[in-house]
């Protein structure tokens, strides 16, 4: 066996010098005033702003999808008419509260910073603010808000004061056309909830247009390319939705008729009148 190995594998001369040595040694050798540790020195300070604010973007995010997680388990709580209308009501006042708060904080931040710098802190409160915005508006206008309407919903006039002098300047949180479309996306799962709710309820009206909805949705989604890994694995997720309200459909026109009424809540204007009523066309088995 060669000693060439035993000799010189894992041993390193003494008096060998490395990077971290010469670079040690030449950053002992500059003057304090020099122009290249001015320059480090300076991008020191840009990469400590870029990352607190991150992590000041990452803190809004979190609780834009906090607030928004409770705006829609507000709107699905609503069972009744009378209920949803009121549940929509609160649902807007808590939008605009996250847009006048949250969300315009996120704009002054990235107001004179690159916002696809820090796209991935705020993604997914976007996404999740998209997702109950779009519910409350499908629950109370039967509509989808369109990506125009809502930037138009996230610009802002700021005013402060300079040198005794009120400005007014405009400021637009920007969100991307993906985290609106991928907020949509989750949209969908939120109406398999509300079909099941709505059958449950006894209106089955509600179950079959949210059917329609959800079908519409997938169809439109299918015609997209390219938009990344994130909304194709959100396909699979969409395409079960679908399956899930058409079955759910399916057995409330098939096996509908065979559950007795009294397994289905009454609708309100009805619920007093059957309340009263101690009469049942079910003759039972005796």
């Amino acid at each position: 066996m060669s000693g060439r190995g035993r000799f010189h594998r894992g041993n390193r001369n003494k008096n060998q010098q490395t990077l971290s040595s010469v670079a040690r040694e030449t950053a002992a050798s500059l003057a304090p005033d020099s122009p290249v540790l001015a320059m480090f020195r300076s991008a020191a300070i840009k990469l400590n702003d870029r990352q607190d604010r991150h992590e000041r973007l990452v803190k809004l995010s979190r609780d834009i999808t906090m607030e928004s997680k409770r705006i829609i388990f507000l709107l699905h709580s609503a069972i009744t008419e009378e209920a949803t209308k009121k549940a929509v009501e609160d649902a807007n006042e808590r939008l605009q509260k996250l847009i006048s708060g949250p969300l315009k904080s996120i704009g002054l931040e990235l107001e004179n910073s690159p916002a696809y710098l820090h796209t991935r802190a705020v993604t997914a409160g976007f996404q999740e603010f998209i997702e109950a915005r779009t519910l409350c508006s499908l629950m109370e206008k039967k509509v989808i808000i369109p990506y125009k309407e809502v930037q138009t919903e996230l610009s802002y006039n700021v005013k402060e004061e300079i040198d005794g002098n009120e400005i007014e300047r405009s400021v637009i949180t920007k969100m991307p056309q993906t985290d609106y479309m991928l907020g949509i996306a989750d949209l969908t799962g939120e109406l398999m909830r509300r079909a099941i709710n709505t059958i449950a309820s006894g209106d089955s009206a509600e179950c079959i247009y949210v059917c329609q909805v959800v079908r519409e949705l997938y169809t439109g989604y299918l015609g997209l390319f390219g938009m990344g890994k994130e909304l194709g694995r959100k396909m699979n997720v969409t395409r079960a939705n679908v399956a899930k309200v058409e079955a759910a459909v399916y057995a409330l026109h098939v096996r509908g008729g065979e559950a007795p009424s009294t397994l289905i809540v009454p609708p309100p204007a009805l619920q007093q009148d059957w309340e009263n009523n101690h009469l049942s066309d079910d003759e039972g088995y005796y």
